[in-house]
Formats: structure tokens, sequence, C-alpha cells
């Protein structure tokens, strides 16, 4: 065949196919869209005439993990069918007392009271159904009773045994998620499951014991929650096993009766522990559980649903099993599936894999026939000369384009990684690099530290979008100066600004520290308003050694000290804050020393009963062994870095130790208090010390007392309140000290828990003088009338010790009688 002749052929045939692949193709696409338009259609509903009305009794909260789903299959089954039903959540999670229960059915009796009548009650989870079983005939008399979600298998038996009740067991689908653990991790012979008291974990922790007969060679542990603090159940998470497997049960409640949310436990869980995590329940996706097997809860309410829709359509529901196989789901993680390397042919056949990125096919497979048809139709029209060189010239460009994309990428990588994405100024960390790249100590420069005064507010005031827009428009106003005289600017913080200005050292009244300051005052219009803002700035100059990295700490202090000032303005750091620092590090070294070495010892000073003038009680105040440093030092100290709960606990012990050794040498006791500091309240496991130490050393609780401050009583909090709840539990007395140095609201004494007030030396100073003393006086008597004992601080002369005790002051404490003293002398003082 003539090479004219075949290529003519190769031509014709090249058309024909491609004519036929053009076809073949638009047939393709004609697919492509009518199914697009099919999964796009869709039929408007309405919803059927309301026919009946219902009871929905939660267990829980709203913010509970299954309350979603639980409504869901509610509406599901019910809404089509004409049934409306109204949701009562018992919170039974967070308020399980005595007292909670009796406070929900005097709510609920209330509102049953005051509502409209129900024709049937549904109940989801124990709580629930036992309340509904309990109070049935008060509330519930002749209507139909579905549950759902039961775990506690006797309840549920007993409901089923009840006419007109019928409802579901809840499969807590253990064996299942365990079964599956066990295949994916076969090396591992340790299962710990973690649970706690609670309806749903106590029948968890059953079920989970069942099991060790069906793994021969595998140790079944268990962690229960509700016998350990937060502290302690971390330190649990932090001791298991290598080899072990987590079941994540139901645990969400602890020794203190606090209650934690499914992602607060969730966090703590994947946070403290390396073992691989598996869960029995839903919710905690995407959290570092690998996943597990679960009641479909949605689809166990939604035929909860149907079962009360059949009720009340007048069939007969006791012939219910409550046994009955309930529909469940297994859900796995790819991420966390990836991360431990696991097969996931190993899976239930039904398990749904998450957060597992789509295949090419996947994404692209319903557009790649009408593609591969067109390309053959191009493909069969080009000839193979073309084809190659083009191919050539093709793969030359993209080689090239990748490398060119590739440099771009670094170089956004790199700015990103320098930069402060709002802004585009240089970021802390970048800041800090160029720095000690630029500067040698022995050079002439100036670092300055700026910080917007009261920014918190006007975030909250304003929102972030807001608070944004004005960070750029201070920005903008900050690069045209810097850029202008050559400093070096870069964002140190949400608000704050770090300047660096060569070849010269700068002051507080300086031209540079005014434009920066004036810059900060400027109006910004802002959604028809104008802020006006100010700033505290901190200047450190070069001094030939410091380092820039402490340069820039320099500056730093030197800005609170202008922002404790009052703000708009700026402060040097100068030598007296550099010996302030040293003195501060020289104290932090005294003082780690101390906590390693038994640095701390105790002092007493007597509080006198102002009628005998005899002895009734001590306060405690801590010292230190180092010669030369005193507490109004090392305090202060100890609170900025965080140690003051560790002098509370040593002063707890060693008054104890004191208290125990006074007992033995045959001594009469008298209480001895101790002070408490705001910055304990975080200290979870003092409690447990001080009820330890008493129980140990033999001493009964009313010795030790606590003084705490005036402004810890009045930012409340539950976990203040459970503290103090906890000490009145133990017998232990608490005081308010320095009353009269805070808020000094005669108000809020009236529900406060305090035994004891304790008087501040500044209102004796100011007040017991002629012509204001009735002011004393009175403080007193309300102070009785409220049935609160009186201690007077800051005694120093016999005339106002015979003024307060004229006035009915208890007990008097202050230099008149004594200092602090040692031990040995405090317990044999007498008033002479």
């Amino acid at each position: 065949m003539k090479k004219r002749e075949l290529f003519s052929y190769i031509r014709t045939l090249g058309v024909i196919l491609g004519f036929v692949f053009l076809v073949l193709a638009g047939v393709s696409v004609f697919r492509v869209f009518a199914q697009l338009q099919s999964e796009n259609s869709f039929e408007i509903s309405t919803p059927a005439e309301v026919s009946h009305r219902v009871l929905f009794l939660s267990s829980f909260n709203p913010q509970y993990f299954s309350a979603d789903a639980q409504l869901e299959g509610l509406k599901a089954s019910l809404y089509p069918n004409g049934v409306e039903f109204d949701t009562l959540y018992m919170d039974a999670g967070n308020y399980n007392m005595l007292s909670d229960k009796m406070a929900f059915y005097d709510y609920f009796k209330s509102r049953m009271q005051s509502r409209r009548k129900y024709e049937a009650v549904i109940t989801g989870d124990d709580a629930a159904l036992k309340f509904a079983m309990e109070n049935r005939e008060e509330f519930f008399e002749g209507l139909p009773l579905v549950y759902f979600g039961v775990n506690d298998r006797e309840t549920a038996e007993a409901a089923d045994k009840t006419p007109m009740m019928a409802g579901f067991y809840e499969n807590n689908y253990l064996a299942e998620t365990i079964e599956t653990a066990v295949k994916l991790f076969p090396e591992r012979k340790r299962i710990i499951g973690i649970h706690d008291e609670s309806e749903g974990g106590k029948a968890d922790a059953e079920s989970f014991l069942e099991l060790r007969d069906e793994y021969a060679g595998y140790d079944f542990m268990t962690i229960d929650t509700a016998y350990a603090t937060l502290t302690e159940f971390v330190h649990n998470l932090e001791r298991l096993p290598e080899d072990g497997i987590v079941i994540f049960m139901t645990c969400y409640s602890d020794i203190d009766g606090n209650t934690y949310s499914l992602l607060d436990r969730t966090h703590t869980i994947v946070s403290n522990t390396q073992l691989p995590v598996f869960r029995n329940y839903m919710g905690a996706e995407d959290t570092g559980i690998i996943g597990g097997s679960y009641l479909d809860i949605q689809e166990q309410s939604r035929m909860a649903g149907e079962l009360i829709v059949s009720a009340l359509n007048g069939a007969d529901i006791d012939s219910v099993d409550t046994s009955a196989d309930l529909p469940g789901k297994s859900s796995y993680d790819y991420l966390m599936l990836r991360k431990f390397d696991l097969d996931t042919a190993q899976l239930p056949g039904d398990a749904t894999v998450y957060n597992k990125p789509e295949t090419f096919l996947e994404r692209y497979g319903y557009i790649l026939p009408p593609i591969g048809y067109l390309a053959a139709t191009m493909l069969m029209l080009l000839i193979a000369a073309m084809a190659s060189s083009m191919g050539v010239r093709l793969s030359n460009k993209e080689l090239r384009e990748s490398k060119t994309r590739i440099e771009r990428s670094e170089q956004e990588m790199r700015y990103r990684a320098e930069h402060d994405e709002l802004m585009g100024l240089y970021n802390r960390r970048a800041a800090s690099e160029h720095l000690r790249e630029m500067l040698k100590p022995d050079e002439k420069f100036s670092v300055l530290m700026a910080d917007i005064d009261g920014f918190k507010n006007v975030n909250e005031s304003y929102g972030h979008q807001i608070t944004d827009e004005i960070l750029i428009t201070i920005a903008n106003a900050l690069k045209e100066l810097s850029y202008e005289n050559g400093w070096f600017l870069a964002r140190y913080g949400g608000d704050e600004f770090i300047f660096m200005i060569k070849d010269k050292h700068i002051d507080v009244h300086d031209w540079e520290t005014r434009e920066l300051l004036d810059i900060f005052k400027r109006p910004i219009p802002i959604s028809g308003e104008t802020v006006a803002l100010a700033a505290s700035i901190g200047i450190s100059n070069s001094d030939g050694e410091t380092g820039t990295d402490q340069h820039i700490l320099n500056a730093e202090s030197a800005m609170y000290v202008a922002k404790s000032r009052g703000g708009n303005g700026a402060f040097l750091f100068d030598d007296r804050m550099k010996q302030k620092q040293k003195d501060e590090e020289r104290i932090r070294e005294k003082l780690l020393e101390a906590f390693e070495n038994d640095g701390f010892y105790m002092l007493y000073q007597p509080k006198i009963d102002a009628v005998t003038k005899k002895v009734n009680g001590y306060e405690a105040l801590v010292r230190m062994k180092e010669p030369g440093i005193y507490p109004g030092q090392f305090i202060p100290v100890a609170e900025q870095n965080g140690w003051i709960w560790k002098i509370g606990r040593i002063t707890t012990e060693l008054v104890i130790k004191q208290l125990a050794a006074w007992r033995d040498e045959g001594y009469e006791l008298h209480p001895v208090s101790v002070n408490f500091s705001s910055n304990q309240i975080n200290d979870l496991g003092y409690l447990k010390m001080v009820e330890d130490l008493l129980e140990k050393y033999d001493i009964p609780a009313k010795y030790l007392e606590i003084e705490i401050t005036e402004g810890l009583f009045l930012d409340s909090t539950s976990q203040s309140e459970n503290l103090f709840k906890s000490f009145k539990d133990m017998g232990i007395r608490l005081l308010m000290d320095d009353f009269g140095t805070g808020y000094s609201s005669l108000g809020y004494l009236t529900y406060i828990p305090v035994d004891v007030i304790k008087l501040d030396k500044s209102l004796v100073d100011a007040y017991l003088v002629d012509g204001r003393d009735l002011f004393i006086r009175d403080v007193i008597q309300l102070m009785h009338d409220l049935d609160k004992e009186m201690i007077i601080e800051g005694v120093e002369e016999e005339w106002q010790y015979q003024r307060l005790r004229e006035f009915g002051a208890e007990t008097i404490q202050g230099y008149f009688f004594s200092k602090p003293i040692p031990a040995d002398e405090a317990i044999s003082f007498e008033v002479k």
C-alpha cells in the first residue's frame, strides 16, 4: 500500500472513529445532565393535620450528645402522622441529687397543671423512665407510655410488665466494638474500659466484664471515673499499659461531683493516652477516637415514635419485646486508622469510614466517559508525528511551570511563616529572629513595645471583625511611619506592636514616642461611629551587654508599668527595674530551693478574747528560712509564677503537724487559721490533702480554720461554692480576711458561707477615732445580728483595745498583745 493511500485510509478511519466517539460523548453528557437533574429535583410535602399531642420526657439536656438524634427520629415518625410533641429535659446528668429530683418533681407538677393535657408519653433513657414509673398514677394514669434508650435491663423489664408500657432496651454494642478492636490490634492483650457510676456507666461496666470469658488470654481492666478526681483520672490515663486498648464508655462524672460534657471527656482521654481509643456510643467524631459500633439512636427513637402512633390508633402495645434487635451502626475515622496503620479489611462489613479522601474515580468518575470519548475523538484526528512533537514540547513546558510553581510556593510559605496574616507585619517569632540577626549588644539601639489600652473592652463591644479593621488601620499608619524613618516594625501579639530604632536611644519625651502615641490616639471612623484609643509604650535602650531577647522582655515590663500608671503614656526601663528583676530572680531561685529543702516555717499570732484576755486561737503566718526575704517579697513572686498553691499546701501541713505536736505535749488546743489565696482555687487536690492530713494526725477539723479574702467570696463560681461547702461539711470554719478592703457591701454577708469576719487594720486606723468610732460599733453590732463572730485586726494601742471591748468585739488580734511568735512561745503565751 502506498503511503498516500495509507495516510488516506488512516485519515478516513480516524474521521469515522472520531465521529462515533463524538456521538458517544454526546450521549454520555446527556446522561450526566439527566442524572444531575434527577438529583436536584425535589417534592414539596405538607405536614399532616395535628390530631394528637404527646409528651417527650428526656433524661438529659439539649446539649447531650444524643439529644439531636432523638428529636430527629421522633419528628420523622410523629409529624407525618399528625402527632405533635412537647419536649421536657430533666438534665439528670448534671442534677441527680435527691434535692434535684424533688425540685424537678415540683416543676413538672406545676407544668402539668398549667399546660394542656397529653394523650401519651415517650421517655428517653433511664432517668426519665424511672420518673414516669414512680409518678405514673399522679401524672400519666391511663396513658400509653413508650420508652427507649434504657440501659438498666431490670428497669426495662419492670416497665415491660406494666400495662400500657412498651419500649426498647438499649444494646450498648460493647461486644461488637471490642471484637473489632481486638481484630485491629491482635498484639494488644489488655482492654481497659472507662465508666462511671451512672445507670449507663454501671450497665456498661457489667456488660464489659461479662465479655471476659469470651477473650481468653486478655486482661480486662476498668477505670471508674466516679471514684477519681480529674487530676487522678489524668494520672491513671498516663499510666495505662502500652499494650492496652481503651474502650470509652459512659464516664461523665467524677468524685468531686463534676459532670463533664462529651467534648470535655473526649479531650481528656485522647490528650492523656497514646493508646488506641474506641467508643461504643455515637458522638466524638473527629476528636481522636478510632471509632466503634453503636446504637442508631435516631432509628431507635423513630421506632419509638411509630410505636406511640400505633398506641394512639388503638393498637395493643403490651406485646412489644424490649429485647428486640435494634439497628446499629459502625463508624471509624480514616485518619486514626491511618495513624495506627490498621487493616481496614478487619472492619465490620457495614462500617462507615469517614474522613477518607475521595479517590479520583469517586470524585470525577461521572465525567470521565464523555471526556474519554472527546479525547478519543481528538486523538483520532491527530497524526503521530504532531502528537509526539506536541508531547515533548508540553512536557518541557510543564517542567518549567512546575519549577516556577514550586519556587513561588516556597516563597509564599516562607512569607506566611514570618508574617501576620491580618496586617502583613512580621510576627512574634520572626521579629525575635530578625532582631537577633540585626543587632549586636554593643550597638546603639532602642526597642519599644506598644499595647493598646483597654482593647479587650473594644473587642467585646464591637466584635472581632470591627476590631480587626481597627488594628489594620493602626498598622497601616505604623507601617508608614516606620518605613519613612527606617524603623523595624512587627506585630508581637494581639494588640501589641514592637519597634526597633537603630543608632539612637529613645526617651519618653522624644518625638518618636510622641508620634507613636499620637497614631494610637487618632480617631478611627467605624460603622458610623468614631473610636478613640490610647496606648502604653515601654522602652528599653541598649547598654552594651544585654541581649536582644532581654531587651524585648525589658520593653514589655516597662510597657506594663506605663499601663499601671493609667496608660496613654510611655515608660523607660531603668536601673531600678533591672534591679527589681534581679531581686525577683533571686527570690525565685530561693523559693525553688525552699520547696526542695524544707525552707519554710510558721509563726503564730495569738487571738485574744476581749473579755477574758485568754488566747482563743492563732493565725498561722508563713516565713522563709532564708534570711532577708520577707512575705511581702516572696508571696508576690510565688503568685506570679503559679507556686502559691505549693505554699498553701506546705503551710497547711506544717500547721496540722504543729497541732498534733501540741496535743502530744499535753497542751490545750485552740483553732489555728491558715490563709487561702484566690490562686489556690484551682488546686483540685487541696481539699483531699487537708482531709488526709487531719485523719493522719487525728486532729478534729474544728481546730483548723481557713482565712479567705473578701474578693474570693464575691467572685463566686460553682467551683469556689463547692469548695466552701466541702470545708463546711468537714467541720472547718471559714473566716473572711481583710474585711473592708474590697467591695465591702454589708448586704452580701447575709448569704455567703462565712462564720467569722476579720475587720482589717485599715478600718481600725481610719474609724476608731473620736467622732467616727460609732461606725466600728455599728459594724460589730451588725455582725452580731447576722450571727457572725468578729475579730479585730491591727490593734496596737491599749485605748483601742478598751474601746473595742466596750463595743462588744469578741476577739482582738494585733501587736498590742503579741506579734507573730514561734510555736513554742505561742502555745504558752499569756497576756501579762
